[in-house]
């Protein structure tokens, strides 16, 4: 990868270079040893040691985030990076000598990578931090993978509160793009997320005898078509949603009309006023279509994370530094992503940017993020250590 070395300031390409193989070490320790949402307890107390022996102020909560405060001696603001701690439920299936130790569970969304990459941050700006304009909040996250998150605890804090960033930034991993190149979108760029459950309820029966009962899975039927209205009708065309059911429950068998049927769904947008309409609506179709077969109908919804807003005056100045770090050909527009985030809650908060870090190989090749198979190219290494430190040097 070739870097601009005219934007280096205070550290210089050498100084990076010169630190990759620690950077690694800490990706490969992180990436042997993941642990699932809400239990990172070894996964924070390796950060917060490794923050520590670098001077940071560390402060970790209770819920296992931890957070490091450099503070720089003439700031004129504050940074915050955020990396996730947590992995998920996947048996890992690479063939790399620090493969997953922990039966069962995996870093298949690159939070080792970002951890790494913030790490490796800190470690070289914390050498410099009488020179740098800004202070630096890293926020090494719980529980991103599982509703209801760790950005709202680490948000409620006081430590957080007292150290709150005029910018927040978030670096992630993406297949789509090779080590080296990233990726940057202003504006709406990730969906929100809601998990749906209808329950349509009924005495159940003989199945030759549908005239005696309620028939609970013809009703099911029923809802799921017509909540296809909710995309088809209700939302405005130019607002990207998603309503999906991955999963019908009965619980029967082929003679015996169930007196339950479970239906277990997602719904996603890009608008935070239709997503709180639509979820009125939701239940209103169900109810309605359910009351017509003469079912009773409850609609449970789990709140998921808000929508990711990037800051555009925010994306457009770190993406300013990308391109003069790695060239234009190296930046990529993002698509918009359906996928949901919990970092949508400081971006709703404070100016922030979401942005992505190529981990495919040279000739493009990667697994997909949440597959038992993914495995960043280590390369991205690099990249993801430069643009932090360019980016907060140069912001």
């Amino acid at each position: 990868m070739q870097l601009n070395t005219d934007l280096y300031k205070m550290i210089s390409k050498a100084q990076i270079t010169e630190q990759l193989p620690e950077i690694r070490t800490w990706y490969e320790h992180l990436h042997a040893h993941p642990e699932p949402s809400f239990q990172e307890k070894e996964t924070a107390a390796y950060i917060a040691s490794g923050l520590k022996k670098m001077g940071l102020e560390v402060h970790r909560l209770p819920q296992n985030a931890v957070m490091g405060y450099l503070q720089a001696t003439n700031a004129i603001g504050t940074i915050g990076l955020r990396a996730e701690l947590d992995a998920l439920p996947l048996h890992e299936q690479t063939n790399v000598n620090y493969i997953s130790q922990n039966t069962g569970t995996m870093h298949a969304c690159g939070h080792d990578l970002h951890m790494a990459c913030a790490l490796g941050a800190a470690k070289l700006l914390s050498a410099h931090k009488a020179n740098l304009k800004h202070n630096v909040l890293f926020v090494f996250q719980h529980a991103e993978e599982k509703i209801p998150g760790g950005a709202v605890a680490v948000i409620a804090s006081d430590f957080f509160k007292s150290h709150k960033p005029d910018v927040m930034l978030a670096m992630h991993s993406f297949p789509d793009l090779k080590a080296g190149e990233v990726g940057f979108r202003s504006g709406p760029y990730m969906a929100s997320g809601d998990e749906v459950d209808v329950h349509i309820k009924g005495p159940g029966g003989h199945a030759a005898m549908p005239h005696k009962t309620v028939d609970t899975v013809l009703t099911a039927g029923q809802v799921l078509v017509a909540l296809q209205q909710i995309q088809s009708r209700f939302i405005p065309t130019e607002i990207p949603s998603v309503l999906t059911f991955g999963n019908i429950c009965a619980e029967s068998v082929m003679n015996i009309i169930p007196r339950e049927v479970l239906l277990e769904g997602t719904f996603r947008t890009m608008n935070e006023k239709w997503r709180k309409k639509a979820l009125k609506q939701i239940k209103q179709i169900v109810q309605n279509t359910a009351k017509a077969t003469g079912a009773d109908a409850e609609t449970v919804i789990r709140p998921g994370y808000p929508t990711i807003e990037n800051d555009k005056n925010v994306t457009a100045k770190i993406e300013n530094i990308a391109t003069k770090l790695l060239g234009s050909k190296n930046i990529h527009l993002l698509p918009l992503r359906m996928t949901t985030d919990d970092f949508g809650y400081y971006a709703q908060k404070i100016p922030s940017a979401y942005f992505r870090l190529g981990v495919a190989d040279s000739n493009g090749r990667s697994a997909g993020l949440h597959t038992p198979e993914f495995l960043p190219d280590p390369k991205a290494l690099e990249t993801g250590v430069s643009l932090l430190v360019q980016i907060i040097q140069n912001y």
